[in-house]
């Protein structure tokens, strides 16, 4: 299964609700978490690349404690930054 949502607030206050929105979806799962793959695509619209530091690298670290997750950065040309969970049921 996959999970996909999208993001819009400013940079880099929208690490904040990235971040929440993992750490719910994952708390949702339950106590037993099975792996999962996490693709997170910053907009290359919203932000360039001179903005990503030091954020992404503190937001990297934040969500690096998620258990038995694989987690992959992207950038992409689109308006929204977005949140891919690829997870089996």
């Amino acid at each position: 299964m996959t999970n996909i949502e999208l993001f819009r607030s400013p940079w880099p206050e929208v690490l904040v609700e990235m971040k929440d929105y993992l750490d719910l979806f994952f708390l949702a799962r339950g106590e037993k978490p099975q792996a999962a793959t996490v693709r997170i695509f910053i907009s290359k619209v919203l932000v360039t690349r001179m903005q990503l530091q030091p954020h992404v690298r503190e937001f990297k670290a934040t969500i690096a404690r998620i258990p038995d997750c694989r987690i992959e950065f992207k950038g992409t040309e689109e308006s929204a930054h977005k949140i891919e969970i690829e997870y089996q049921r």
